[in-house]
């Protein structure tokens, strides 16, 4: 179906890749890779809290780029390291980590683990993002939908103040 979309015959994306999943996986690499050099590329904040809205904002401003990661990620689970916790891709959830290591080493949050509530956070979003996806948000719909994700991690990451 690719190839029909494109349009090139069949044989010629096997003669780049061996099978579907090797297309597969290179997708993901390449939408990872480039996710990671987009939000590289934002603008520096001042604050650990502005860079987590910017970051709730990222995720919702590449959500098919997002959502199509997540489904590789689902589909092929079994090819991904086990951890403690559970199965995650490598770098989930660095962008995560960054704000989180931010905020502490500013004073700015509180965590009793910084692994594990990267990975909450990161998976709390990414669900609302596999919550709406298809649906296209509009500009209004996600201020409302990131403020409200953004101000209750804040009160966790502050200990419950506002």
């Amino acid at each position: 179906s690719l190839a029909r979309e494109i349009p090139i015959t069949a044989s010629v994306i096997y003669h780049y890749f061996s099978d579907k999943d090797e297309l597969l996986k290179e997708m993901y690499l390449i939408l990872n890779k480039n996710l990671g050099k987009n939000r590289n590329s934002l603008p520096k904040v001042k604050t650990a809290s502005q860079m987590l809205k910017q970051r709730i904002e990222f995720q919702f401003d590449h959500q098919e780029e997002i959502v199509a990661v997540l489904k590789y990620y689902i589909s092929y689970r079994m090819n991904f390291k086990k951890f403690k916790g559970g199965f995650i891709p490598d770098k989930s959830t660095l962008h995560i980590e960054e704000v989180l290591k931010f905020g502490i080493e500013n004073n700015e949050f509180r965590t009793a683990n910084l692994e594990d509530d990267s990975k909450v956070i990161a998976h709390a979003i990414n669900g609302f993002l596999l919550e709406y996806y298809p649906y296209k948000l509009q500009k209004n719909e996600k201020k409302e939908l990131v403020d409200r994700i953004y101000n209750f991690m804040i009160r966790a990451l502050k200990g419950g103040e506002k």
